[in-house]
């Protein structure tokens, strides 16, 4: 695929993704999860005034010190951005948390490089502002949907291997992730091919249109990297009508499984409600996306 081509689709995908998130909050569906709430938007991490260096804090009211979510956006690592989770940002504050919910340079601006030390920042400006945000740093947690899923895979992983953190040249911030949630998250780039799809070889052609080195694709797959990292406890969401990751997310529970450490697995069944991909991030008032946010909340509150 050549360059003007990716750029040509991407940009494609980033047109027909603002319009489906516009679709997607109207009916008064913007003002859902809202009240009790103080939100703070579009404060930088970085000091470049670049708008992929910008988060939200989205806090119960009240003072004192809370535990907190980070929240990474999927997006197929081309497209949307911090907005498309603003539900289930405010779904999680609602239950007691203050949520950072953060944007990240996207393909082909950026790369993983560049994301996974975009995201180490975030978790530096948490520990840094604490006291301003009541920000509590000892229960610090991360939650992302599909790419942004992966990221957060990543980032666990990464946190508990120093090949990864020399490979990707990372400073990590000392706070610790005590947990985090991957919803339908992608894993890698190399899926097997029971599991295999054309819009996962698409999506790896936008991302990699020059290819990408072994080393690369070693790195960014994660059933290889759970035997050689440690990494917090995980709670992975996934629902039988995910057409696009449930299978491969099946591969990922067995590489958890076989490697001993903690971590959930919950698959949600529809009880009247389309479940698709990400279905609790985008549709947080679905009573199943309920059960399931809560179900994280729980998972994390446990781990301190």
């Amino acid at each position: 695929m050549t360059k003007w081509m990716a750029k040509l689709l991407i940009n494609s995908n980033r047109r027909s993704q603002a319009k489906l998130e516009k679709e997607r909050m109207q009916n008064g569906r913007g003002e859902l999860f809202a009240e009790g709430l103080i939100s703070r938007y579009d404060l930088p991490y970085r000091s470049d005034d670049r708008p992929q260096h910008t988060l939200d804090v989205i806090s119960p009211e009240g003072e004192g010190r809370l535990p907190v979510i980070i929240e990474v956006h999927g997006g197929g690592y081309i497209a949307c951005d911090k907005r498309i989770n603003l539900l289930h940002c405010r779904a999680f504050a609602q239950m007691g948390f203050r949520v950072v919910n953060v944007n990240y340079t996207l393909v082909p601006e950026g790369d993983f490089f560049c994301m996974l030390q975009e995201l180490a920042d975030v978790v530096r400006w948490v520990a840094d502002h604490a006291g301003e945000y009541g920000f509590d740093t000892s229960r610090v947690y991360l939650s992302g949907d599909s790419a942004g899923g992966h990221l957060v895979l990543l980032y666990c992983m990464k946190q508990g291997n120093a090949k990864m953190r020399e490979f990707f040249g990372v400073q990590l911030p000392p706070l610790q992730i005590r947990a985090a949630a991957p919803t339908c998250p992608a894993y890698t780039f190399e899926y097997r091919s029971d599991t295999s799809n054309r819009m996962m070889n698409l999506l790896r052609s936008l991302v990699f249109p020059h290819g990408a080195s072994r080393e690369l694709l070693d790195m960014l797959d994660v059933t290889r990297l759970i035997p050689q990292s440690e990494f917090p406890p995980l709670f992975i969401t996934t629902t039988p009508g995910d057409g696009l990751l449930y299978a491969p997310d099946l591969v990922l529970e067995q590489a958890l499984a076989a490697s001993g450490r903690e971590y959930c697995f919950r698959s949600y069944e529809s009880r009247g409600n389309t479940l698709d991909h990400v279905f609790n991030v985008l549709y947080p008032e679905y009573p199943e996306s309920a059960d399931a946010n809560r179900d994280i909340a729980e998972f994390f509150l446990a781990h301190t």
